[in-house]
């Protein structure tokens, strides 16, 4: 009796251990997502603004050159 106690105390055991790893991962998995897309709409951010200054400079007809990128865009 105590034998069928033991082996159902590890069957839960394992089956809660598999369920905490999957929630765990699933967890780390969502904020690194969640992450990159904070990173795209930065970015995306910062092309609009680039791309609003060319826009600027080509209707002010300006002369060479345009205006640079931005230093921080695409980096890691």
């Amino acid at each position: 009796m105590t034998d069928l106690i033991i082996a159902i105390v590890g069957a839960v055991g394992a089956v809660v251990g598999a369920l905490v790893s999957t929630l765990s991962a699933a967890a780390k998995n969502k904020m690194e997502a969640y992450r990159l897309a904070q990173k795209m709409q930065a970015d995306n951010q910062r092309l609009w603004q680039w791309n609003r200054q060319l826009i600027d400079h080509i209707y002010r007809r300006a002369p060479p050159p345009p205006p640079e990128p931005p230093e921080d865009l695409f980096n890691d």
